[in-house]
């Protein structure tokens, strides 16, 4: 097991590329998990934004109060001082988005015009234009005059105080609305899978990096040329390297898994038995691509810079591709179609299908199934091309092999 042990050192001996792509990654894959929302809890009730308003009532009727007395069920009113450079403070400092001014006699005003089908008066508004919040506040503002308008202009001997009462049982009207679960998954429960999407970049980084330089390693001329000649068995020094490179593999798939079952407990809890097996295979299917890639880089003698700067980039697409940067379903239909071609894709159904897991059954265990065999025929292929490579390699005359042989009995 001396081939094994070297590999082993070899990787150890470069333990920043574990804190950084192991560790690191892996820490802010915990970080963003943990601050994005995926949706409160069902026991929440939805509690709209309230804005922050000022009305300066210079009118004093009944209609000018019954207006502000609905913008405080919008909103929260603030107090502002009737002056120019106070209306201007409150919005240039943030204490009021919105601030509506009803000038003198608005209100009888407001009912002639209506009635007579006149222009209406106009109130003066000041709010930002940086945020949306005081454009919404006016909007609300319009359509209760709208209302007031209309029942002011049907019943012309209505008074102030009619028009107000009726203009508040219109405005109180609003349809019912509730939240609906999609899917057999709760929002909290995404977090753990969000973790894993994430983790497709930690994968594919750390694993190709550490098992790419253990391959180069190895596959140095020199010391590629003394295994040729040296009484090991060509079949016991591959399933060394292979050994070394797929511990490497496990001890990094392993941080992954423990570091996502213990932050995200709460998250994990919510998930089915069966549903969190399948998670957890379908990671460590997806794994052994990485490790493919890695040991096909070494195949073909990629040094260690190289291996770096492939790792980090195949990570980067791979992720994007998978919707961990991004939702899937907003890439461009192109992308999506491009995003088949590639693991992360079934990747990331197999883990939303297994999370939305409630009860197992040949229906719903099939597909995923399905999703963790194709991931598996990826690490087939890619690793029968790096047999391939690593034999046609053998042979060349950089290896030393046949074909070094021959250009050295040909120089002779």
């Amino acid at each position: 097991m001396q081939v094994f042990r070297i590999a082993i050192k070899t990787v150890l001996r470069h333990p920043i590329y574990l804190l950084v792509y192991a560790g690191f990654l892996s820490l802010m894959g915990v970080f963003i998990a943990s601050s994005l929302t995926f949706g409160g809890s069902n026991g929440n009730e939805f509690s709209p934004y309230e804005t922050k308003f000022a009305v300066i009532d210079r009118d004093a009727s009944a209609f000018s109060e019954g207006l502000t007395a609905y913008l405080r069920e919008q909103g929260t009113e603030v107090p502002v001082e009737d002056s120019p450079m106070a209306l201007q403070d409150a919005v240039a400092k943030g204490q009021s988005s919105y601030t509506l001014i009803i000038p003198e006699g608005f209100g009888e005003a407001f009912a002639e015009a209506a009635r007579a089908g006149d222009e209406l008066p106009t109130m003066e508004t000041v709010y930002s234009y940086y945020s949306t919040e005081g454009n919404l506040m006016d909007q609300v503002v319009n359509e209760y005059l709208g209302i007031a308008r209309a029942y002011a202009g049907l019943e012309g001997t209505a008074s102030l105080e009619d028009i107000v009462q009726h203009t508040d049982e219109i405005m109180a009207e609003a349809a019912e609305a509730d939240s609906v679960q999609v899917g057999g998954t709760s929002s909290e429960a995404q977090r753990f899978v969000f973790f894993l999407q994430w983790g497709t970049y930690t994968l594919f980084a750390s694993i190709i990096v550490c098992v790419g330089v253990l391959m180069t390693t190895l596959n140095r001329t020199d010391l590629r040329r003394r295994n040729l000649v040296s009484p090991l068995p060509s079949l016991s020094y591959g399933l060394q390297v292979a050994a070394g490179s797929l511990l490497v593999m496990v001890a990094v798939w392993l941080w992954t898994i423990c570091l996502g079952l213990t932050v995200f407990h709460e998250a994990v809890s919510m998930i089915s038995g069966t549903g969190l097996a399948l998670m957890i295979a379908a990671s460590f299917a997806f794994a052994t691509i990485p490790l493919s890639v890695g040991y096909l880089l070494g195949q073909l003698g990629v040094g260690e810079f190289a291996s770096n700067a492939l790792g980090n980039i195949l990570g980067m697409v791979i992720s994007f591709l998978g919707g961990a940067w991004i939702a899937f379903d907003l890439l461009d239909p192109a992308v999506q179609t491009v995003a088949h071609f590639l693991p992360a894709y079934w990747y990331t159904n197999a883990l939303q299908s297994a999370a939305d897991l409630t009860a197992a059954s040949s229906e719903t265990v099939m597909p995923i199934l399905a999703n963790i065999g194709v991931m598996l025929l990826f690490t087939v292929a890619i690793f029968a091309v790096a047999l391939v490579v690593g034999r046609l390699r053998v042979q060349s005359a950089e290896a030393g092999g046949n074909a070094g042989a021959a250009r050295a009995t040909t120089r002779a």
